[in-house]
């Protein structure tokens, strides 16, 4: 009997673990997605007066990032709620809509499946609570006004109304969102015109209140256009991995390939048109217009200190909001008056370092007015805290001597240039006897200049030839700082570049005849400046002894002659300043010329 029990046990033991599931193995990935089957209403209906919409899929779905996915257009106060109850989806309305509208909701890649989350891709459902669906359309791209790069995710907006103020103010009447390439489609628009505005909108309030939100505006309004004219009857418009309902800019391009693709729509529904069948039959079929809105953030002219720190003993930094067009600082405590310090601005202007080579104190209480507004009081110490060594010990502090660089790369310089010596402090005395010059073993007297009034730039003028090596040696004590520090010895060693080790680009600029001033500016990479030239319309620019690499260069259109870049201001109707790019890059090797034609607009 006992034998028996055991015999049954085991056997039970041995159906249980058979029985376990386990996951399957093999077969091909599912890359279905999911597909409405039944819709309630059915897309494209009118006359819709329910509170709720359900859609039934294919297979169970989940909703991945609705929050940020689902685009409605005209925008609600409140986003809808959502249940999933089996393979349906309902979508459940917070607020009433408005009367003889037509509602767009854009889900992007929100709905995917539950078991591989293959996505919907630009999922559009559309109804109107009125007799008639609107049909007519806007498309275009948003770029960035400057870099000339598509933005994404910038939402593009129609009013209907024409007030400045209305961006400030109030949700638009029509949204979009642009795609990866900065396309967007503005869908199911009823006849009229409309203001056109692009916001990044960072705060999701789809108004335009904070002054790091990057804008763009069309010049004028817009009316939108029946698609069909363009791309033949019975086409409708299937809005893309942007979003629905979209703006424009200034420019119009005849071409929106890259926009958006298109699928036929139902001819069961009554759609409200802005032309005429007789000015339809009669148009011929051309390419969409495609809208361009150029992106930028404007300035915040409210000059502002941002900060002042101390980089070294007795030499401060201060940092603005705004380029400095006019300073002046007060010592409060200690007092001190004539020339007690000495100032420099960065390139930008927006920076400026002190330095105060006769101290009375430790500390120093600045009144600091920027532009003729008094910006701040400062309180500094103007020694910085000692710094700590690996082991938390105090460390020795940095010598105070005036540090030297010299403005070479690699130990090469380029022929018909100086060499500049640049000093961390200003220099207040120059012994030419302590320094000393050689073209390979032949001694030479040099010939040395500051090129600035600060005494910062020491410069060396000479014929460099090829293949000659150089070195420059500045004794102990050739240079003295205004602190009454002398140099360490020093010395540069270099070689002039050679024809065959580098290369050159000469740009031949048409500008149409024009004299209008250009910035032309060459690019390395990450877009640094590598070298600038202002002209004056047509022009033709040399760049000798230029690394083998590629290059890009780039046009700023100054219309203002202030050598600068100038963003827009939307409430002053200017925008942005133009700017173009060589429509490549120019791939130049060693001992090679390339010459370039450029067409500026």
């Amino acid at each position: 009997m006992y034998s028996l029990v055991r015999v049954l046990v085991s056997g039970l033991l041995l159906l249980a673990a058979c029985a376990q599931p386990v996951a399957p193995t093999g077969g091909p990935k599912d890359t279905t997605p999911p597909e409405v089957i039944r819709s309630v209403p059915e897309n494209q209906s009118v006359n819709f007066s329910d509170d709720r919409v359900t859609l039934t899929f294919s297979e169970f779905i989940s909703l991945k990032d609705i929050n940020n996915q689902l685009m409605v257009s005209p925008p609600l106060s409140e986003q809808p709620d959502f249940q999933q109850r089996g393979k349906n989806l309902i979508m459940r309305f917070k607020e009433p809509l408005k009367d003889n509208t037509t509602y767009n909701f854009f889900f992007g890649d929100a709905i995917v499946d539950l078991t591989e989350s293959n996505p919907l891709a630009a999922y559009n459902f559309t109804f109107s609570t009125g007799p008639v669906i609107d049909s007519l359309s806007l498309a275009g791209k948003v770029i960035n006004a400057f870099t000339r790069q598509p933005v994404k995710g910038a939402l593009v907006m129609l009013y209907d109304s024409i007030a400045d103020s209305i961006p400030y103010t109030t949700r638009p009447y029509y949204v979009a969102r642009t795609n990866d390439q900065g396309a967007f489609r503005l869908a199911n628009l009823r006849e009229g015109e409309y203001k056109m505005f692009a916001l990044s909108d960072l705060n999701g309030n789809y108004l335009y209140d904070m002054p790091t939100e990057d804008i763009a505006f069309a010049d004028s309004l817009v009316r939108p256009y029946d698609l069909s004219i363009f791309q033949g009857p019975s086409v409708g418009v299937r809005l893309p991995d942007s979003s629905v309902t979209g703006p424009v800019k200034a420019d119009v391009a005849a071409d929106s390939s890259n926009v958006a693709d298109t699928i036929p729509v139902s001819g069961t529904v009554q759609v409200r048109d802005s032309l005429s069948p007789d000015t339809l039959k009669a148009a011929p079929l051309r390419k969409e217009p495609s809208y361009i809105l150029y992106h930028f953030r404007e300035s915040d002219t409210t000059q502002r200190l941002q900060k002042g720190t101390v980089l070294r003993q007795d030499v401060v930094a201060l940092y603005f909001r705004q380029p400095v067009k006019s300073l002046q600082l007060r010592s409060l405590k200690p007092e001190m008056e004539g020339d007690w310090l000495l100032t420099a601005y960065n390139s930008r202007r927006d920076t400026v370092t002190l330095w105060v080579p006769n101290p009375v104190s430790d500390t120093l209480m600045l009144e600091v007015t920027a532009n003729g507004r008094v910006q701040d009081t400062l309180y500094l110490s103007l020694i910085p805290p000692p710094p700590a060594s690996a082991r938390g010990q105090l460390a020795v502090p940095p010598k105070r001597k005036p540090t030297l660089t010299a403005g070479i790369s690699a130990n090469r310089i380029k022929p018909g240039l100086p060499l500049v010596i640049t000093s961390s402090d200003p220099l207040v005395s120059l012994d030419t006897a302590r320094i000393r010059f050689f073209a390979d073993t032949l001694s030479l007297k040099p010939e040395l200049t500051f090129a600035d009034s600060l005494k910062m730039k020491l410069m060396l003028k000479y014929p460099w030839k090829a293949g000659v090596p150089y070195r420059l040696e500045l004794k102990d004590s050739a240079l003295v700082s205004i602190f009454g520090y002398p140099n360490d010895s020093t010395a540069f060693r270099f070689r002039a570049l050679t024809e065959e080790e580098t290369g050159s680009i000469k740009l031949i600029i048409k500008a149409g005849g024009n004299s209008n001033s250009y910035i032309v500016e060459m690019l390395g990479e990450k877009e640094s400046v590598m070298a600038r030239h202002v002209i004056y319309g047509d022009a033709e620019i040399d760049f000798p002894f230029l690394s083998p690499r590629k290059y890009r260069f780039r046009a700023i259109h100054d219309l203002n002659g202030n050598g600068m870049w100038d963003t827009g201001n939307y409430l002053q109707k200017k925008q942005a300043e133009p700017v173009s790019y060589f429509h490549k890059e120019t791939e130049l090797r060693a001992n090679w010329t390339v010459e370039e034609e450029w067409q500026l607009d």
